[in-house]
Formats: C-alpha cells, sequence, structure tokens
C-alpha cells in the first residue's frame, strides 16, 4: 500500500519553487528546487509529474494567495474607483509581502509555459474583479480597452509602485496615492 502524500512535503516543494523560479526562472531545474526543499529528487516527482507541472501548480498555488490577500475585503458595492483602489493597493501590499511569489508569478507569466487552462483556473478567483471591470468599461467609466490591456496597465503601475517603496520604505504611503493616482488616470476615459 503506498503512503499517503504529505501536504507538508507538497507545500514545501512549491515553496522551494517559488523562490527558484523568482531566482533563476522557469531554467530552474527539478533537482535545485528538490534541493532547496530539502527532498530528493525523485519524491519531486512523487508530487508533481513533471516540471511543467509544478509550474502550473506553482502558478495557481500563488494566484489563490494572491486572491485571499484581495478577495475578503473586496468592497462589492462601492463606486468603481473605491473598487480598484482595492485591487490596486492589495495587490501592491501582496507584492510587499510576497517579493518572491510576485518575481516568480511574473516570470511565469513571462516564459509563455503557462497553459491556458492555469491561466483562466487561475483568473476564477478573481471573477468580482472582471466584472466589475466589464461593466465599467461599458459604462464609460474605464476606457474601452481590451481587459488584458487595462489589467497590464494597472499591473505595471502596481509593480513600479512596490519597486519604488523596496527601494524607499519611509516612503511608502506617498508611493501608494502616487501609483493608485496614475493608474487610476491611465484606465479612465
Amino acid at each position: 500500500m503506498a503512503r499517503p502524500l504529505s501536504p507538508e512535503k507538497r507545500d514545501a516543494l512549491l515553496q522551494a519553487a517559488m523562490l527558484a523560479v523568482a531566482e533563476l526562472g522557469v531554467l530552474a531545474t527539478t533537482a535545485n528546487i528538490a534541493k532547496r526543499a530539502g527532498v530528493a529528487e525523485g519524491t519531486l516527482f512523487t508530487y508533481f509529474e513533471s516540471k511543467e507541472v509544478l509550474f502550473q501548480e506553482l502558478y495557481l498555488h500563488l494566484k489563490q494567495a494572491m486572491a485571499n490577500a484581495m478577495m475578503p475585503a473586496y468592497p462589492h458595492h462601492a463606486d468603481v474607483r473605491s473598487r480598484v483602489e482595492h485591487v490596486f493597493q492589495h495587490y501592491v501590499g501582496w507584492g510587499l509581502d510576497n517579493p518572491s511569489g510576485r518575481l516568480a508569478v511574473l516570470r511565469l507569466l513571462a516564459s509563455g509555459r503557462l497553459t491556458d487552462e492555469t491561466r483562466a483556473q487561475g483568473a476564477t478567483w478573481f471573477l468580482d474583479i472582471a466584472q466589475m471591470m466589464e461593466d465599467a468599461v461599458r459604462s464609460g467609466v474605464l476606457l474601452n480597452a481590451p481587459l488584458a490591456f487595462l489589467y497590464a496597465i494597472m499591473e505595471r503601475i502596481a509593480d513600479t509602485t512596490i519597486e519604488s517603496i523596496e527601494k524607499s520604505p519611509a516612503d511608502a504611503a506617498d508611493y501608494r496615492q502616487i501609483g493608485f493616482t496614475a493608474a487610476w488616470r491611465a484606465i479612465t476615459s
């Protein structure tokens, strides 16, 4: 009878993969990831069929962590500006609290190795945000542009905000306000 898989080992492998991908991108080897997790390389393949499966699972793990930081307090009935600010500020907060996770997500996205199915599954945790953005585009509050383009603008400004805060933590409140103001102006009609 096979031994049950350990959730702790799976989490250790995902944590190690996050750190490896943040540092090395998708060139991180399974041997490097296993070593970081303190397990044999064969153990990695007990939990994840392949490196590609590990990367898909890592992306979903990080997107769920991001959603857990953003969505519980999401102000569903607030005006669009307040909801967009919530999304922006919580993304910045998550990125500051999880620098390796943020970098790993960016590197996985840039790699072109995420499947459409994985991207779609990762988006399911943010459906309320997508609906709000679609409604705001239709009503003319936001620019008439593809949502992916609007998200990219917000993410780039949020990433710049995070990087600025990392360099000058004493100015965090100012950078957060300036960053949101810039993002809001960039995506509104």
